[in-house]
């Protein structure tokens, strides 16, 4: 072959490049994609919503200990969840860098999730112990495939449009599959333990069937996506000390991302606030407003409000910078708490299924999270040449469960600090209203100052476009893969 016809197939193989990366994905592939959140919310739903009862009802382990087991786990977490995101964007195999980790993490993922819920007959303290290694290595397993799914998201096209349009489909998938779970996990919990909620066999055998599904969901994912950012199929395999080198670099350029740190600070902050609350909301039904049913008809109308997001975010994201959107979505939740005071207060009782779809219908804070740092990881990588997707989301994942294990635990102390006593049934008037300015006031201090900390962020719609266009320039030049 002549060197002007190799020239000519190098720089068609790189315009076609430049052309694939910003072309409109199939609807199929956004489907396929989608069924990745879908594997997560089965594999990990009955942990976050039973895992807690199991333990106490099941296992015998007394909070002190499940305490410990949770408080263990978040400080694994923080060593855990940035290292696994260094090491997997550094990854380079001929099926990408974080695809691999869904196809090979699925199964061990399934079994950790059974493990978890198997009640073994040994002595308490080896059973704590083996609660400890189990839910440590199921959250783990659960790191390695949700951080993966949710970087080959960011890595499947480089336009922020398709982006938007993936996270809105995987967040349909999710909303979907939150209903069913909702729906049949207690009665299936119910069927295999012979009608028994505190039966050791409904648990394994209702998570084993979870588990079962999870697999093929997150397979499915796997084969429906392909990475072309940033992938680098043709490098040569670094040694040792190269591959530790860039996990300290990908960290270095980060933590030094003004953009990146202030979309954790807003996300901790929000997830704080939101945790917090759900964390104590049982008792604004059960105390406040006198009518623990209520619970249901809320909770079901802040599931379909969540699930409507996902069809009318996308023109928003598309058509305002995501920092503004972010920050109108904080806001939102923040007057959703003031109504709810409001209601608590005059006990209107007709008003708390409009008040749940509200709250959930305004919450575009999670997609605009996850299709902002997509922004913000193509602008450190024309700034610094170092892609880092998976510490930056790793790193958002992180301050998602600080902020989980914070919010909760704080907003139990806050009420017991204002006069709340368990199961009284004569706390005064005062001791109510200050217990509803706890659970609806607090939060949305934090949802503001979440909208005041994505208002700092520097990427706007207008940079995000010229980033968008750069990177095609470059990658039509070679520059980047």
């Amino acid at each position: 072959m002549s060197e002007n016809a190799a020239e000519t197939m190098t720089a068609k193989a790189t315009t076609e490049a430049a052309l694939d990366v910003n072309k409109k994905l199939p609807v199929w592939k956004k489907i396929g994609y989608s069924f990745g959140e879908i594997g997560s919310q089965c594999s990990w739903t009955l942990i976050s919503s039973y895992l807690t009862v199991f333990y106490t009802d099941v296992v015998g382990l007394t909070p002190v200990v499940i305490s410990a087991i949770m408080l263990i786990a978040r400080i694994w977490d923080a060593i855990n969840d940035p290292m696994f995101g260094a090491i997997a964007e550094n990854t380079k195999t001929r099926w990408g860098r974080f695809r691999p980790y869904i196809l090979w993490g699925a199964p061990i993922l399934a079994l950790f999730n059974c493990l978890t819920f198997l009640n073994l007959d040994i002595p308490n303290s080896w059973k704590a112990i083996w609660c400890g290694f189990t839910y440590i290595g199921c959250g783990m397993a659960y790191t390695a495939v949700n951080i993966s799914t949710q970087c080959v998201a960011n890595v499947m096209t480089a336009s922020n449009q398709e982006r938007v349009s993936l996270n809105a489909y995987k967040g349909i998938g999710s909303g979907l599959i939150q209903m069913v779970i909702s729906a049949v996990a207690m009665p299936m919990i119910l069927h295999f333990g012979n009608g028994s909620a505190s039966s050791s066999r409904g648990y394994f055998m209702a998570a084993l069937v979870f588990s079962i599904v999870c697999v093929p969901c997150f397979w499915v994912c796997f084969a429906s996506s392909k990475e072309i950012i940033g992938r680098k199929a043709d490098a040569k395999k670094e040694t040792i000390g190269g591959t530790m080198k860039n996990l300290a670099a990908s960290f270095k350029y980060t933590f030094k991302n003004r953009d990146a740190v202030f979309l954790m600070l807003a996300m901790f902050t929000f997830l704080t606030g939101l945790f917090g609350r759900i964390g104590i909301m049982a008792y604004y039904f059960i105390y406040i407003m006198g009518d623990p049913l209520l619970i249901a008809g809320f909770a079901t109308a802040m599931s379909f409000g969540m699930l409507v997001v996902n069809f009318y975010a996308p023109l928003l994201l598309n058509r305002m910078s995501k920092k503004y959107v972010g920050a109108m979505g904080c806001v939102a939740q923040a007057l959703c708490c003031v109504f709810f005071y409001v209601i608590g207060q005059n006990h209107l009782t007709n008003l708390v299924v409009i008040s749940g779809f509200l709250y959930g219908v305004t919450n575009v804070v999670s997609i605009t999270c996850f299709t902002l740092s997509a922004e913000i990881i193509d602008d450190s990588w024309l700034k610094t040449g170092i892609r880092s997707d998976g510490v930056i989301a790793s790193c958002i994942s992180f301050s998602t469960k600080l902020g989980n294990a914070i919010g909760g635990s704080i907003g139990i102390l806050a009420l017991g600090a204002v006069g709340f006593v368990a199961n009284a049934t004569d706390l005064s008037a005062t001791v109510l209203t200050n217990m509803n300015k706890v659970i609806n006031f607090a939060p949305a201090g934090f949802f503001v100052v979440a909208a005041l900390l994505f208002l700092c962020i520097s990427i706007t719609r207008a940079k995000a476009k010229e980033n968008e266009e750069k990177l095609a320039a470059k990658i039509a030049a070679g520059e980047l893969s």
